[in-house]
């Protein structure tokens, strides 16, 4: 009986061990930060752990109105051959290196909500993917220094010391 109860235990934890590893996803890391610049200008950087190389980065937007059909943002998926680890960009004019495929009009506009963010980096032990979500509203209500980053409004140097902190 003991030899039974014993073989059901490891059967059992074998299947929740598979279940649990294969319905992971990656980490969401705190590696994307977006701004305004002195002109007032949307501002992002995007910030791989040390020696890790993203796989893609997106941005995306939809309206909050529902009657509002102009989304705009742009894609790219690295190859082989781009080396990213960090950088910091115009928002809507990323690094030509990502060859991007940009998509409706390459502006902020009032009433979307954007979400910028990069999946899993190439190298290193544990999968993890950086994003963050804003609205035009939340920039603009950003003070002089600040950054937008998980979810609130920080300092850069508070982001890198998040971002490194992390890694």
């Amino acid at each position: 009986m003991r030899r039974g109860v014993r073989a059901g235990l490891a059967a059992a934890g074998a299947v929740a061990g598979i279940g649990l590893l294969s319905g992971c996803s990656p980490a969401q890391l705190p590696l994307v930060a977006v701004w305004l610049d002195g002109d007032g200008q949307p501002v992002a950087t995007v910030r791989l752990c040390d020696g890790d190389h993203g796989s893609g980065v997106r941005l995306h937007s939809w309206a909050e109105d529902d009657t509002v059909a102009d989304d705009n943002g742009w894609s790219a998926a690295f190859g082989a051959r781009v080396d990213v680890t960090s950088a910091t960009f115009p928002l809507f004019t990323p690094p030509a290196a990502w060859h991007v495929e940009a998509a409706g009009q390459q502006k902020l506009l009032p009433g979307h909500t954007y979400a910028l963010g990069f999946t899993g980096p190439r190298h290193g032990w544990n999968p993890y993917d950086g994003n963050v979500s804003f609205t035009s509203e939340e920039l603009h209500a950003l003070h002089p220094g600040q950054v937008r980053a998980d979810d609130r409004a920080m300092s850069l140097g508070e982001f890198e010391k998040l971002a490194e902190d992390s890694c």
